[in-house]
């Protein structure tokens, strides 16, 4: 989201250049520089202020798909364990679920089975770093190609390092607008690359 840890440019800075006639713009929430879809920024700090509100206030419905390793199942509607930051041997950041950490809680339904692999609809209702990529690899089930939190092993004999995107999509999102508190809701259509990796491994056996 913003340029730092060997990376120049984020989001927020490439906006900024773009519309350099705004005086004000910020991002409103985060996602992981690996997934796609819907990221939301604001022209005012007055609107930044409530939308910030409103996600403390869990008034702002967020939605994802993912695909995932194995099959999920169904049962597990609803995933409720800590997550605490830890630095690992390599000084990295990495998550893990832990009784003295955060409050994490996320939605999951089954959206569709593969052969070995489950395309799942997910909808965190608290907003922790890698809450969902944690919450899927603690149930054995990691999201595909999660250079963090996945199954290297197996994706090395499964497909080329060209398409090792992470397979998570901000799909959906539905708020009240702050001025006029007009119901909004918006959806970002999964990209070509997203919908190929579906294809392959809706036909792997």
């Amino acid at each position: 989201m913003h340029g730092g840890s060997g990376i120049n440019y984020g989001v927020i800075e490439i906006f900024r250049n773009i519309r350099k006639e705004l005086t004000y713009l910020e991002l409103i929430h985060r996602i992981d520089k690996e997934t796609s879809g819907i990221l939301m920024l604001a022209k005012k700090r007055s609107i930044l202020k409530i939308m910030h509100e409103k996600l403390r206030n869990k008034t702002i419905h967020k939605e994802y798909l993912a695909l995932l390793h194995g099959h999920w199942n169904k049962k597990n509607t609803t995933i409720n364990l800590p997550l605490l930051k830890k630095k690992g041997i390599n000084q990295k950041k990495k998550v893990c679920i832990h009784k003295n950490g955060k409050s994490a809680i996320t939605k999951f339904k089954v959206r569709q089975y593969f052969y070995n692999t489950t395309l799942i609809s997910i909808v965190p209702i608290t907003g922790r770093t890698h809450q969902i990529r944690v919450h899927t690899s603690q149930f054995g089930h990691p999201i595909i190609f999660d250079q963090k939190y996945g199954n290297h092993k197996i994706e090395k004999k499964i497909i080329n390092k060209k398409n090792n995107r992470l397979l998570l999509h901000a799909y959906k999102i539905l708020f009240f607008h702050p001025k006029n508190n007009k119901k909004i809701f918006i959806t970002a259509p999964l990209d070509d690359q997203f919908k190929n990796l579906l294809k392959i491994f809706s036909k792997k056996k």
